[in-house]
């Protein structure tokens, strides 16, 4: 009967103990405007360029790229900007967009904390085609 009770104790003693993970955690960021970091979605623009506006904390380092694939398929960076959070815990980045497929990579590190990293997708459309919707009547029905 005593070892069982001990061997209930012990097992309590060891599902109910704190588990310590010494992890860092992900630098912590938010953007509030010029991309949707959780979005699946290929966003399309008619923009030539992009500004992102967002909150860290003070000292993070904020680098913003766009990145585009040349005709073999490899990834060129065609713009980019780094940005150090000020004493506000704002900043602003703004990047260019190339014709097509843009793969804009928001990258946030400060010491004590892991990386963050979130990559989207925006395809900027020729002007063109915005003059052409914007000339088009569309009529219910009707192709």
């Amino acid at each position: 009967m005593k070892k069982r009770l001990f061997g209930l104790v012990l097992a309590g003693l060891l599902c109910f103990s704190p588990v310590s993970a010494f992890a860092a955690e992900v630098t912590p960021i938010t953007v509030s405007s010029g991309i949707d970091l959780y979005q699946e979605e290929t966003e399309s623009t008619f923009d030539s360029s992009r500004t992102i506006y967002g909150e860290a904390k003070p000292n993070t380092k904020v680098s913003v790229s766009v990145s585009c694939k040349d005709a073999n398929g490899d990834m060129n960076v065609v713009s980019s900007q780094n940005v150090t959070v000020g004493s506000m815990g704002i900043f602003a980045a703004t990047v260019g967009l190339e014709m097509g497929y843009n793969y804009v990579t928001l990258t946030a590190d400060k010491a004590g904390y892991d990386e963050a990293s979130y990559t989207v997708v925006i395809k900027r459309l020729p002007n063109q085609l915005k003059k052409d919707l914007q000339n088009m009547i569309a009529l219910p029905g009707l192709y």
